[in-house]
């Protein structure tokens, strides 16, 4: 546990900012070149090399820069400080985003799994929930903890630990019988399928109900093509789901307004009529 005023390297301590399973992060100030930073604890046993690589060698608008390495009494990665809020501090004060909302943020997270997916070899990002999406003051969205990506066949059929965020994390990302933990590009689509259904619903799918409530439920004007997309990123079976990020981009850019401009006729004619018959009753007409 680091202290107010500690120094690490040339960063001095200032707050913590959270913690997890692969170590502690904390708000530091770079006392060379006076700025922000977040310093990650590495906990023992965990491969700060692999976290390090991985973000020294992307390069996304969403994804923090890598500062630094550190070796003193354990790991210190460095990185740029992202100024925001979680996604799911964001949508816990709001209830949830509308539509418009909820698309321009489902179009930035899928240009960073193509991204991600596009790598040679890929990369899996595996724990993507909105606890690791950061909400900047501008409205973009940002992308924290890369300590549970991996290279595409990391870990497959070796019984390795795999990342697993209830509600969020794919079927088979979970050990059964007779079968080993695994993910690929499908994994991390069944997770962005379950953010996109709780930035437009605020029903978190961790939570009872557990997102068996569809979309329109929470709002009965949103596109049809947004349920259909959930729904197809979040099918149990891999091989039912979305096979690749940009197939999920083509449909959500290319929807059909006439099935939307229908549900919402019909949503307004339906509340017409219920403001009608409460005037009629309201004067003793009915």
């Amino acid at each position: 546990m680091l202290e107010t005023g500690q120094m690490v390297g040339k960063y001095e301590i200032i707050r913590p900012l959270g913690a997890g399973g692969e170590g502690s992060v904390y708000l530091a100030r770079d006392i060379a070149l006076s700025r922000l930073a977040a310093v990650k604890q590495m906990e023992a046993g965990t491969d700060i090399l692999q976290e390090a690589v991985f973000l020294r060698d992307l390069r996304h608008p969403m994804l923090p820069v890598v500062y630094d390495l550190l070796y003193e009494d354990v790991c210190y990665l460095v990185m740029e400080y992202m100024e925001g809020i979680s996604l799911h501090n964001y949508i816990e004060k709001r209830g949830s985003v509308g539509e418009e909302q909820g698309r321009i943020w489902a179009e930035a997270l899928l240009s960073l799994l193509v991204y991600l997916h596009n790598r040679k070899p890929p990369v899996i990002y595996r724990d993507l929930k909105p606890d690791n999406i950061i909400v900047c003051p501008d409205k973009r969205l940002r992308l924290v903890d890369l300590g549970a990506a991996c290279l595409k066949n990391y870990g497959e059929g070796a019984g390795t630990r795999m990342a697993l965020t209830p509600g969020y994390g794919a079927p088979e990302q979970q050990a059964a019988a007779g079968r080993t933990a695994y993910a690929d590009e499908r994994s991390d689509i069944y997770a962005f399928g379950k953010v996109l259904y709780y930035m437009l619903t605020g029903a978190d799918p961790g939570r009872p109900p557990y997102g068996s409530l569809p979309v329109s439920v929470y709002d009965p004007l949103a596109g049809d093509d947004l349920e259909r997309v959930i729904q197809k990123c979040t099918r149990e079976n891999p091989d039912e789901r979305y096979q690749i990020a940009e197939e999920i981009r083509r449909d959500l850019s290319g929807r059909k307004q006439g099935k939307r401009g229908y549900r919402r006729k019909n949503f307004l004619r339906h509340m017409e009529k219920r403001v009608w018959l409460t005037e009629k009753q309201t004067v003793g007409l009915l």
